[in-house]
């Protein structure tokens, strides 16, 4: 056999088995595509079911839906209803909170007006208070010059009693006296011869104080004073008289005395301004 002979024999040997793989490839690809055919078919019977589940479980749901839609609903109407409800309350309460607060308003008003008045209440009751401790302090010191002036007018009934004794004696003694210059014949019309009887109804004051118990009066000769009379000093105060005590006259000119204190008769310090007056002892006897 020569070269193309066998260049024949091997080109269709080689042919042989291409064909051959080709058949044996295409035998498995048949086999490959019936297997994925009815994978295919099985997937899709699967699928149909899952697809019908799927159906039965949206149209639970959409049921489920529905409901939950219809509930839903009737929950906002209700929720409506609760809002309208809550609105006419919030405007209820807004009502009512303008009222309490018109009410406050008026209150603090109230109130201020209460403080302004206990403000002035408490001034006032500070004024009364303030008052009734001056009225107090004005009663306590009334009430010690009262009582200062009852031991005084006691003193003074006790000087007075004294006083009419004194007087009584002293009339006693005049009268022996007059008596007496009668027995013996002396003149008793002779002023010289009764110089401790100044003339009655003499009024003067006193002018002056100097030491050791030496004061000046305002009166003398020409008021009937001479040398040697005894005259009496009252001190005058808010309509009320007090015995001081009796000075006599040391030295006589017409409108004016010295005069000395007598110690024996005295009731109080002589002062500038003192009333010096005459007190007839027979006057007080004869009453």
């Amino acid at each position: 056999m020569n070269l193309l002979g066998r260049l024949f024999i091997v080109l269709i040997f080689v042919g042989s088995v291409m064909f051959m793989s080709l058949s044996v490839a295409l035998y498995a690809t048949h086999t490959n595509w019936r297997d994925q055919a009815t994978k295919q078919q099985e997937d899709l019977e699967n699928t149909k079911k899952e697809l019908a589940e799927l159906n039965r479980q949206k149209s639970a749901m959409e049921t489920a839906l529905n409901l939950e839609i219809r509930s839903q609903v009737n929950r906002n109407v209700a929720l409506k209803e609760r809002v309208d409800q809550l609105s006419q309350a919030d405007r209820v309460l807004r009502d009512e909170l303008a009222q309490k607060n018109a009410q406050l308003d008026e209150q603090t008003a109230l109130a201020k007006s209460a403080i302004t008045e206990t403000e002035q209440l408490r001034i006032r009751f500070t004024t009364a208070n303030e008052a009734l401790l001056i009225a107090n302090n004005e009663w306590m010191n009334m009430s010690t010059e009262l009582i200062r002036k009852t031991d005084e007018a006691h003193a003074l009934a006790i000087q007075v009693t004294n006083y009419e004794m004194i007087s009584a004696q002293l009339a006693k003694d005049y009268r022996d006296a007059v008596e007496v210059l009668i027995k013996l014949g002396v003149d008793s019309t002779d002023p010289a011869l009764y110089a401790s009887h100044p003339p009655s109804g003499i009024q003067g004051t006193v002018t002056d104080i100097r030491p050791g118990g030496v004061v000046e009066i305002s009166i003398g000769l020409d008021s009937g004073l001479v040398k040697g009379h005894q005259v009496d000093v009252v001190r005058s105060r808010d309509g009320h008289s007090t015995y001081i005590g009796k000075i006599e006259l040391t030295n006589v000119v017409a409108d004016r005395a010295i005069a000395r204190v007598m110690p024996e008769f005295r009731r109080g310090v002589v002062l500038r301004g003192d009333d010096v007056i005459y007190i007839d002892v027979n006057e007080i006897v004869a009453h």
